[in-house]
C-alpha cells in the first residue's frame, strides 16, 4: 500500500513527495491527515508514481492548495470514496483492475457529484467522446498536462456553481418561511419578474438599491422600460436566459426611482412555467463603486504614463531648447552692428523662450519641475494675486472671491499661484460673453469612507482651493480628458492645451488631488485639495536658488564646465570666454576630473547626469582635492535636483535650459559670495 497526503505548497512540495517514496502510511493516518485541512482533499487515482509526481507539480504550481490523497490502485479507491467525500477525483483511464469508468460509476452509484477528470495517454477520439458521454467532466492527455490547472480550476467552479444552486432548490422545498428570512437578510438585490419586465416580487436589499420604500412602489416601475437605463441590454439578456436557462455576471447600468446611476451585475435565471407566465429569477450585485474605483485606477495609470513620456521629452527637449537659446543669444550679441541679421537672431531667441516655456510646463505635468516649499497661506495667495487676476482676464468679467478659514499648506507659492492663474484663465475662456467665476477657500476634513472611494487619497485634513464659473460647461467625454496635455476645445492657435495639464501636474507634486463638475450649459466647478499642515508644524522651507540682481558678467577666473550635450558644451565655451573666464570644458565627470589635475578651478560647473560619471559623484571627489570649491548643479531633470541639494547642502542648482547672459550673472554672483566669505590675507 502506498498511500500520501500532502497538504504543501511552494518549495515543500518536492520534499514531501520525496519524502512519501521512502515510507508506507496507513489510510487512517492519511485520513487524519486531510482532515485537519479546512480544505477538502482532491484524490488522486493513478498507479504510476512518475506520473503522480508530474500531477502534482503542476497544480501545486498552478497555486491549488488542496489536500491530496492518492491511491494507486481501484479498490483503495473505493475504500476512500465510500468514507469521505473529495473536492475532485483526477483519475489514470487505464488501472491494475478495471478503468478510470469504472471508477465514475463506482463513485456516482454512491451520489457523489465530485468533479472527475481524467489524466491519461492518448485513448483514441471514440473513446474520449464516450467518457464525456458517461459523466467525465473533463480529460486531459498527459502529453498536454500544462491544461490540467485549468480543467480543475473549471470543474471545481461548475461543481461550487451546482451546489449552489442545490442548496437554494432544496432551502425552498424545505420551508417558504425560511426561504423568506434567508432572501431578505441577502445583502444581494433578489427579484422575479415577468418576461415582460414586471416585478413579481424582490427583497428589501432591492428596493434600498433602486430607492424605492415598498413592493407596491416598485411594481409601478418596470424593468424593462424604466429601470434598465439601455432597454436593448435588457431584451438580450431576456434571449440569452431563455437559450440557455442562466445568464451570470452580467453587467449594466439601473436607473433608481429619484433618477441616479448605478453600475450591477446580474445574474438571471429562466424559470419555464407552463402558459405565459415564464418568470425569471435575478441575484444583483450594485458595482458602483466598485466600478468608479477602477475608473480612477485606470485614469491615474493613464496619467502617470502620459507624465513619464512628457517628463522624458522635456528633459531631451531642454538640451536642445538650451542649445538654441544660448547661440541665438551669441548670433545677437555679435551682430549688433548688423541690425537684419540681429533681428532674426532676436526672432529666433525669442521662440527658444516659448519653447522653453512649454518645456516648463511639460515637467510641471510630469511632476518633475523644481520646487521651493514652504508654509504657505492660501488666502494670502489669493487676496494678493486677485488684483493682477482682474486685470489678465478682462472687464467683462466680475472676479468674486470668499475666503474661508483655513490652514497653512507646505507648497511652492510661485506654483500655486500658476495654478489659481490656469484655473481662472480657464474660467475666463469659458465665458466668451462674460460671467462671474468664483474663488473659494476652505478647509474640509476627509475620512477613510471618502478616501475609500478615491484611490491614492490619504485621510486627513485638506485646505480645499475652488474656481467655477459660469459658462459653457463640458460634456463627459471633455470631463474625461481635460488634464491630458495639449488636449483644447479651442480653436487652432488659441490654446496650447496644457493649462489645466500643468495644473494636474503641480498639485499631484504637491501630494494633492483635484476633482472637476461639470455638466454643458451648467458651467464648470474645479476644486484642488492641498494637505494642510498641522498647527504645531512650524514654517520651514529651503531655497537654494539665486537672487539674480544685475551684476557685471565678466571675470578671469578658471570655470570647470561638465557637459554631455556637444552643443550646449561649445555654447557655453564660447560664450564664457567671451566673458574673459578660463574654460576647462568636459564630456563628462572623468574628464572633468583629470582637466583640475594640472589647473585649479575657480567654480564647477557640473551636469547631473553624465555617462561615466555624474555631477554628484565627481562634485565629491573635486571637493576632496577643492574643498571650498563652490559647485553649481544644471540639469533638465529635475527629479534628482532635491537630493543633490541634500547631499551638498552648500551647492548650487541652474535648471535648463538657461541663456549665456543667466549661466554668466549665477556664475558671477556664486564667485562674489565665494570672495567675500574667504578671510582676506
Amino acid at each position: 500500500m502506498s498511500l500520501v497526503n500532502i497538504s504543501l505548497t511552494g518549495q515543500q512540495t518536492g520534499g514531501a513527495v520525496r519524502a512519501a517514496k521512502h515510507r508506507e502510511v496507513t489510510p487512517v493516518e492519511t485520513v487524519e491527515l486531510a482532515e485537519a485541512s479546512t480544505e477538502a482533499p482532491i484524490l488522486i487515482l493513478e498507479p504510476c508514481s512518475a506520473d503522480v509526481q508530474s500531477i502534482l507539480q503542476v497544480v501545486r504550481g498552478a497555486g491549488i492548495s488542496n489536500p491530496v490523497v492518492i491511491a494507486p490502485d481501484y479498490e483503495e479507491f473505493t475504500a476512500f470514496v465510500s468514507t469521505r467525500a473529495f473536492a475532485a477525483v483526477l483519475s489514470a483511464f487505464r488501472l491494475p483492475s478495471g478503468n478510470g469508468l469504472d471508477a465514475l460509476h463506482f463513485l456516482r452509484d454512491l451520489g457523489h457529484e465530485t468533479p472527475f477528470l481524467l489524466v491519461t495517454g492518448a485513448i483514441g477520439e471514440d473513446a474520449a467522446v464516450e467518457c464525456v458521454k458517461q459523466g467525465v467532466n473533463d480529460y486531459i492527455l498527459k502529453e498536454h498536462m500544462a491544461k490540467l490547472p485549468v480543467a480543475l480550476s473549471r470543474a471545481l467552479q461548475e461543481k461550487a456553481l451546482r451546489d449552489a444552486n442545490a442548496e437554494f432548490r432544496t432551502a425552498l422545498a424545505q420551508s417558504e418561511a425560511r426561504n423568506h428570512e434567508l432572501v431578505e437578510d441577502s445583502v444581494y438585490g433578489i427579484f422575479r419578474v415577468s418576461l415582460n419586465g414586471s416585478f413579481v416580487g424582490a427583497n428589501s436589499s432591492l428596493l434600498q438599491m433602486l430607492a424605492c420604500s415598498s413592493l407596491d412602489e416598485l411594481q409601478s416601475l418596470n424593468l424593462a422600460e424604466e429601470i434598465f437605463r439601455y432597454p436593448e441590454h435588457y431584451v438580450k439578456l431576456v434571449a440569452s436566459c431563455r437559450a440557455q436557462g442562466l445568464v451570470q455576471s452580467a453587467e449594466s447600468e439601473w436607473r433608481r426611482k429619484d433618477g441616479g446611476l448605478i453600475s450591477v451585475r446580474i445574474h438571471l435565471r429562466y424559470l419555464p412555467i407552463p402558459g405565459p407566465g415564464d418568470l425569471l429569477e435575478g441575484i444583483v450585485e450594485d458595482i458602483t463603486e466598485i466600478r468608479a474605483l477602477e475608473h480612477q485606477l485606470q485614469q491615474a495609470q493613464k496619467f502617470e504614463s502620459i507624465g513619464q513620456l512628457a517628463g522624458g521629452i522635456a528633459h531631451d527637449f531642454n538640451n536642445v531648447v538650451g542649445a538654441i537659446l544660448g547661440w541665438s543669444e551669441i548670433g545677437y550679441e555679435q551682430s549688433r552692428n548688423y541690425p537684419l541679421i540681429a533681428e532674426r537672431f532676436s526672432r529666433i531667441r525669442t521662440q527658444a523662450e516659448r519653447a522653453a516655456a512649454l518645456t516648463r510646463e511639460l515637467l510641471a505635468f510630469a511632476r518633475r519641475q523644481p520646487m521651493q516649499p514652504q508654509a504657505v497661506d492660501l488666502n494670502a495667495v489669493v487676496s494678493n494675486f486677485t488684483s493682477f487676476l482682474d486685470k489678465v482676464i478682462g472687464r467683462d468679467i466680475e472676479l468674486k472671491s470668499i475666503p474661508g478659514l483655513l490652514r497653512r499648506i507646505y507648497a511652492d507659492p510661485t506654483q500655486v499661484e500658476q495654478v489659481l492663474m490656469n484655473l481662472c484663465l480657464n474660467a475666463r475662456d469659458a465665458m466668451p460673453d462674460g460671467g462671474c467665476p468664483t474663488i473659494e477657500t476652505e478647509l474640509t476634513l476627509l475620512d477613510e469612507e471618502y478616501c475609500r472611494l478615491r484611490a491614492g487619497v490619504e485621510p486627513g485634513q485638506y485646505v480645499v482651493l475652488s474656481v467655477s464659473d459660469t459658462g459653457m460647461g463640458m460634456s463627459a467625454e471633455t470631463r474625461e480628458r481635460v488634464f491630458e496635455p495639449f488636449f483644447t476645445t479651442k480653436e487652432r492657435g488659441k490654446g496650447t492645451g496644457m493649462g489645466l495639464a500643468t495644473v494636474y501636474g503641480i498639485v499631484k507634486q504637491h501630494n494633492g488631488f483635484i476633482q472637476v463638475y461639470s455638466e454643458l450649459g451648467q458651467g464648470s466647478l474645479f476644486r484642488v485639495y492641498f494637505p494642510s499642515l498641522s498647527s504645531d508644524v512650524s514654517e520651514k522651507g529651503h531655497d537654494s536658488s539665486l537672487s539674480v540682481s544685475p551684476v557685471e558678467l565678466r571675470g578671469t577666473e578658471i570655470i570647470l564646465f561638465a557637459e554631455d550635450h556637444d552643443s550646449i558644451r561649445e555654447m557655453v565655451r564660447q560664450a564664457l570666454i567671451s566673458f574673459g573666464y578660463r574654460v576647462l570644458a568636459a564630456t563628462d565627470g572623468r574628464q572633468a576630473l583629470s582637466l583640475c589635475e594640472t589647473d585649479t578651478p575657480a567654480l564647477a560647473v557640473l551636469d547631473i547626469v553624465m555617462p561615466r560619471l555624474g555631477g554628484p559623484a565627481t562634485a565629491t571627489e573635486l571637493l576632496t582635492r577643492f574643498p571650498k570649491l563652490p559647485i553649481l548643479f544644471t540639469s533638465g531633470y529635475t527629479e534628482r535636483s532635491a537630493s543633490v541639494e541634500a547631499e551638498l547642502p552648500f551647492s548650487h542648482y541652474l535648471q535648463k535650459p538657461y541663456s549665456p547672459t543667466a549661466l554668466g550673472r549665477v556664475i558671477r554672483q556664486i564667485l562674489g559670495e565665494a570672495q567675500r566669505s574667504t578671510p582676506a590675507s
